[in-house]
Protein backbone atom coordinates (compact mmCIF):
# COMPACT_ATOMS: atom_id res chain seq x y z
CA UNK A 1 0.00 0.00 0.00
CA UNK A 2 1.79 3.14 -1.22
CA UNK A 3 -0.56 5.61 0.42
CA UNK A 4 -1.02 5.03 4.15
CA UNK A 5 -3.84 7.26 5.36
CA UNK A 6 -4.55 7.92 9.02
CA UNK A 7 -7.64 6.05 10.24
CA UNK A 8 -9.67 7.34 13.17
CA UNK A 9 -11.23 4.44 15.09
CA UNK A 10 -14.27 5.64 17.03
CA UNK A 11 -15.43 3.66 20.07
CA UNK A 12 -18.66 4.84 21.73
CA UNK A 13 -18.63 3.24 25.18
CA UNK A 14 -21.56 2.64 27.49
CA UNK A 15 -21.77 0.18 30.41
CA UNK A 16 -19.60 -2.52 28.88
CA UNK A 17 -17.09 -3.02 31.70
CA UNK A 18 -16.88 -6.74 30.90
CA UNK A 19 -16.09 -6.18 27.22
CA UNK A 20 -14.46 -2.79 26.57
CA UNK A 21 -10.95 -4.07 27.34
CA UNK A 22 -11.23 -6.83 24.73
CA UNK A 23 -12.51 -4.33 22.16
CA UNK A 24 -9.61 -1.91 22.69
CA UNK A 25 -7.02 -4.70 22.62
CA UNK A 26 -8.30 -5.82 19.21
CA UNK A 27 -7.71 -2.27 17.93
CA UNK A 28 -4.27 -1.78 19.41
CA UNK A 29 -3.09 -5.03 17.80
CA UNK A 30 -4.14 -4.16 14.24
CA UNK A 31 -1.65 -5.11 11.53
CA UNK A 32 -2.18 -1.67 9.95
CA UNK A 33 -0.49 0.76 12.31
CA UNK A 34 -1.39 4.27 11.16
CA UNK A 35 -4.47 4.81 13.30
CA UNK A 36 -5.77 6.75 16.25
CA UNK A 37 -8.24 5.32 18.78
CA UNK A 38 -10.88 7.67 20.17
CA UNK A 39 -13.06 6.33 22.97
CA UNK A 40 -15.94 8.44 24.24
CA UNK A 41 -17.68 7.07 27.30
CA UNK A 42 -21.33 8.11 27.25
CA UNK A 43 -22.03 8.32 30.96
CA UNK A 44 -21.40 4.73 32.01
CA UNK A 45 -22.35 3.96 35.61
CA UNK A 46 -20.26 0.79 35.82
CA UNK A 47 -16.45 0.40 35.85
CA UNK A 48 -16.01 1.10 32.10
CA UNK A 49 -14.13 4.36 32.56
CA UNK A 50 -11.68 2.80 35.01
CA UNK A 51 -10.85 0.12 32.44
CA UNK A 52 -10.55 2.66 29.61
CA UNK A 53 -8.09 4.74 31.64
CA UNK A 54 -5.71 1.78 31.81
CA UNK A 55 -4.96 2.33 28.12
CA UNK A 56 -4.24 6.07 28.32
CA UNK A 57 -0.47 5.59 28.05
CA UNK A 58 -0.79 3.85 24.68
CA UNK A 59 0.28 5.72 21.55
CA UNK A 60 -2.50 7.33 19.51
CA UNK A 61 -5.08 6.56 22.20
CA UNK A 62 -7.49 9.24 23.42
CA UNK A 63 -10.56 9.06 25.61
CA UNK A 64 -13.19 11.44 26.85
CA UNK A 65 -16.19 11.06 29.12
CA UNK A 66 -19.52 12.85 29.13
CA UNK A 67 -23.00 12.72 30.61
CA UNK A 68 -25.27 10.41 28.66
CA UNK A 69 -26.00 11.90 25.21
CA UNK A 70 -27.00 8.89 23.11
CA UNK A 71 -25.15 7.10 20.35
CA UNK A 72 -25.54 9.64 17.52
CA UNK A 73 -24.37 12.64 19.53
CA UNK A 74 -21.50 10.59 20.90
CA UNK A 75 -20.36 9.52 17.42
CA UNK A 76 -20.64 13.04 16.01
CA UNK A 77 -18.76 14.55 18.94
CA UNK A 78 -15.97 11.98 18.70
CA UNK A 79 -15.54 12.55 14.98
CA UNK A 80 -15.98 16.34 14.85
CA UNK A 81 -14.07 17.32 17.98
CA UNK A 82 -11.34 14.72 18.28
CA UNK A 83 -10.65 12.81 15.06
CA UNK A 84 -8.01 13.71 12.48
CA UNK A 85 -8.16 10.72 10.13
CA UNK A 86 -8.71 10.68 6.40
CA UNK A 87 -10.84 7.59 7.04
CA UNK A 88 -13.14 6.77 9.94
CA UNK A 89 -14.18 3.40 11.30
CA UNK A 90 -16.55 2.48 14.12
CA UNK A 91 -16.76 -0.31 16.67
CA UNK A 92 -19.16 -0.87 19.56
CA UNK A 93 -17.52 -1.28 22.94
CA UNK A 94 -18.70 -4.90 23.28
CA UNK A 95 -17.40 -6.17 19.91
CA UNK A 96 -14.00 -7.28 18.57
CA UNK A 97 -12.20 -6.70 15.26
CA UNK A 98 -10.20 -9.16 13.21
CA UNK A 99 -6.57 -8.10 13.65
CA UNK A 100 -6.18 -7.32 9.92
CA UNK A 101 -9.48 -5.48 9.51
CA UNK A 102 -8.02 -2.08 8.67
CA UNK A 103 -5.35 -3.54 6.40
CA UNK A 104 -7.87 -5.55 4.34
CA UNK A 105 -10.39 -2.72 4.08
CA UNK A 106 -7.94 0.01 3.15
CA UNK A 107 -6.51 -2.12 0.36
CA UNK A 108 -10.04 -2.66 -0.95
CA UNK A 109 -11.25 0.93 -0.78
CA UNK A 110 -8.05 2.49 -2.14
CA UNK A 111 -8.10 0.35 -5.27
CA UNK A 112 -11.59 1.65 -6.15
CA UNK A 113 -11.43 5.41 -6.88
CA UNK A 114 -15.25 5.59 -6.97
CA UNK A 115 -15.64 4.25 -3.43
CA UNK A 116 -15.61 6.19 -0.17
CA UNK A 117 -17.21 3.44 1.89
CA UNK A 118 -16.14 -0.11 2.72
CA UNK A 119 -17.67 -2.85 4.83
CA UNK A 120 -17.15 -6.55 5.48
CA UNK A 121 -18.90 -9.64 6.70
CA UNK A 122 -19.30 -10.34 10.42
CA UNK A 123 -19.91 -13.28 12.70
CA UNK A 124 -21.50 -13.61 16.13
CA UNK A 125 -19.91 -14.99 19.27
CA UNK A 126 -21.11 -15.70 22.79
CA UNK A 127 -20.86 -13.44 25.81
CA UNK A 128 -18.08 -15.10 27.77
CA UNK A 129 -16.48 -18.02 26.00
CA UNK A 130 -16.02 -16.26 22.65
CA UNK A 131 -17.45 -19.24 20.81
CA UNK A 132 -18.31 -18.41 17.21
CA UNK A 133 -21.87 -19.34 16.39
CA UNK A 134 -24.40 -18.70 13.68
CA UNK A 135 -23.94 -17.84 10.00
CA UNK A 136 -21.57 -15.31 8.50
CA UNK A 137 -23.52 -12.10 7.81
CA UNK A 138 -24.31 -11.01 5.22
CA UNK A 139 -23.96 -14.32 3.39
CA UNK A 140 -23.64 -12.65 -0.01
CA UNK A 141 -22.41 -9.05 0.43
CA UNK A 142 -23.12 -6.58 -2.34
CA UNK A 143 -20.71 -4.01 -3.76
CA UNK A 144 -20.82 -1.11 -6.19
CA UNK A 145 -24.02 0.93 -6.44
CA UNK A 146 -26.27 -0.69 -3.87
CA UNK A 147 -28.67 2.07 -2.78
CA UNK A 148 -31.85 0.11 -3.57
CA UNK A 149 -30.54 -2.96 -1.73
CA UNK A 150 -29.64 -1.14 1.48
CA UNK A 151 -32.88 0.84 1.33
CA UNK A 152 -34.85 -2.41 1.32
CA UNK A 153 -32.72 -4.17 3.94
CA UNK A 154 -29.91 -3.08 6.23
CA UNK A 155 -27.42 -5.88 5.61
CA UNK A 156 -24.24 -3.88 6.33
CA UNK A 157 -22.83 -4.72 9.81
CA UNK A 158 -22.31 -1.34 11.45
CA UNK A 159 -19.17 -2.42 13.29
CA UNK A 160 -17.43 -3.19 9.99
CA UNK A 161 -17.87 0.14 8.21
CA UNK A 162 -14.97 2.32 7.12
CA UNK A 163 -15.70 5.57 5.30
CA UNK A 164 -13.94 8.73 4.21
CA UNK A 165 -13.98 11.88 6.30
CA UNK A 166 -15.10 13.67 3.14
CA UNK A 167 -18.35 11.73 2.81
CA UNK A 168 -19.03 12.13 6.53
CA UNK A 169 -18.66 15.91 6.19
CA UNK A 170 -20.71 16.01 2.98
CA UNK A 171 -23.58 14.20 4.73
CA UNK A 172 -23.25 16.26 7.92
CA UNK A 173 -22.66 13.17 10.01
CA UNK A 174 -25.17 11.06 11.88
CA UNK A 175 -28.76 12.19 12.33
CA UNK A 176 -29.17 12.87 16.04
CA UNK A 177 -32.98 12.64 15.87
CA UNK A 178 -32.83 8.90 15.11
CA UNK A 179 -32.16 5.76 17.14
CA UNK A 180 -31.26 3.58 14.13
CA UNK A 181 -28.35 5.82 13.19
CA UNK A 182 -26.37 3.26 11.20
CA UNK A 183 -29.08 2.39 8.65
CA UNK A 184 -29.85 6.03 7.91
CA UNK A 185 -26.17 6.87 7.48
CA UNK A 186 -25.57 3.83 5.27
CA UNK A 187 -28.52 4.72 3.02
CA UNK A 188 -27.25 8.26 2.59
CA UNK A 189 -23.71 7.04 1.89
CA UNK A 190 -25.05 4.61 -0.74
CA UNK A 191 -26.74 7.54 -2.48
CA UNK A 192 -23.33 9.25 -2.86
CA UNK A 193 -20.73 6.56 -3.45
CA UNK A 194 -20.05 3.01 -4.55
CA UNK A 195 -19.55 0.50 -1.77
CA UNK A 196 -16.41 -1.65 -1.47
CA UNK A 197 -16.56 -4.92 0.43
CA UNK A 198 -14.18 -7.43 2.00
CA UNK A 199 -15.79 -10.84 1.70
CA UNK A 200 -14.63 -12.30 4.98
CA UNK A 201 -15.75 -11.75 8.59
CA UNK A 202 -13.71 -8.90 10.07
CA UNK A 203 -16.06 -8.17 12.98
CA UNK A 204 -16.93 -10.48 15.86
CA UNK A 205 -20.32 -9.33 17.11
CA UNK A 206 -20.86 -10.23 20.76
CA UNK A 207 -24.26 -11.68 21.67
CA UNK A 208 -25.43 -10.93 25.21
CA UNK A 209 -28.65 -10.15 27.03
CA UNK A 210 -28.10 -6.38 26.99
CA UNK A 211 -27.69 -5.90 23.22
CA UNK A 212 -29.62 -2.74 22.39
CA UNK A 213 -31.88 -4.32 19.77
CA UNK A 214 -33.01 -6.96 22.29
CA UNK A 215 -34.22 -4.24 24.63
CA UNK A 216 -36.60 -2.64 22.11
CA UNK A 217 -40.09 -3.80 21.19
CA UNK A 218 -40.74 -4.75 17.58
CA UNK A 219 -43.27 -1.92 17.40
CA UNK A 220 -40.63 0.60 18.47
CA UNK A 221 -38.13 -0.88 16.01
CA UNK A 222 -40.62 -0.52 13.15
CA UNK A 223 -41.42 3.07 14.12
CA UNK A 224 -37.72 3.92 13.86
CA UNK A 225 -37.41 2.13 10.52
CA UNK A 226 -40.40 4.07 9.19
CA UNK A 227 -38.77 7.39 10.17
CA UNK A 228 -35.65 6.49 8.23
CA UNK A 229 -37.50 5.28 5.15
CA UNK A 230 -39.77 8.33 5.04
CA UNK A 231 -36.83 10.68 5.54
CA UNK A 232 -34.90 9.14 2.63
CA UNK A 233 -37.79 8.25 0.32
CA UNK A 234 -36.76 10.76 -2.35
CA UNK A 235 -33.45 8.95 -2.83
CA UNK A 236 -35.18 5.94 -4.41
CA UNK A 237 -38.04 5.28 -6.82
CA UNK A 238 -41.56 5.16 -5.29
CA UNK A 239 -41.96 1.40 -5.74
CA UNK A 240 -38.73 0.76 -3.82
CA UNK A 241 -39.98 2.90 -0.94
CA UNK A 242 -43.38 1.18 -0.85
CA UNK A 243 -41.88 -2.28 -1.06
CA UNK A 244 -39.41 -1.60 1.74
CA UNK A 245 -41.85 -0.08 4.19
CA UNK A 246 -44.36 -2.87 3.50
CA UNK A 247 -41.98 -5.74 4.14
CA UNK A 248 -40.66 -4.17 7.33
CA UNK A 249 -44.19 -3.61 8.60
CA UNK A 250 -45.11 -7.22 7.88
CA UNK A 251 -41.95 -8.57 9.49
CA UNK A 252 -41.87 -6.44 12.62
CA UNK A 253 -45.58 -6.52 13.37
CA UNK A 254 -46.43 -10.09 12.36
CA UNK A 255 -43.71 -12.43 11.07
CA UNK A 256 -41.26 -11.81 13.93
CA UNK A 257 -43.90 -12.87 16.46
CA UNK A 258 -44.72 -16.01 14.50
CA UNK A 259 -41.03 -16.96 14.16
CA UNK A 260 -40.44 -16.30 17.88
CA UNK A 261 -43.43 -18.43 18.82
CA UNK A 262 -42.18 -21.44 16.88
CA UNK A 263 -38.65 -21.04 18.26
CA UNK A 264 -40.03 -21.20 21.81
CA UNK A 265 -42.38 -24.13 21.16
Amino acid sequence: MNHEPLVSIIVPSYNHEKFIGDAIESLLNQTYKKFEIIVVDDGSDDESLKIIKKFEDKNNFFYSSQTNQGICRTLNRAIREFSKGEYISLIASDDIWHLSKLEFQLKEIIKNPLSEFCYSQAIKFSQDKKIVRGPIIPSNPSEGKILDKVFIRQHVPAGTILFSRKIYDDLDGFDETLLEEDWDFIIRCASKTEFSVVKKPLLFYRQHKNNIMKERSRKKIFQEKRKILKKNRKLVKPHIFLFSISIHFLYDMFLYRIISFFKKS
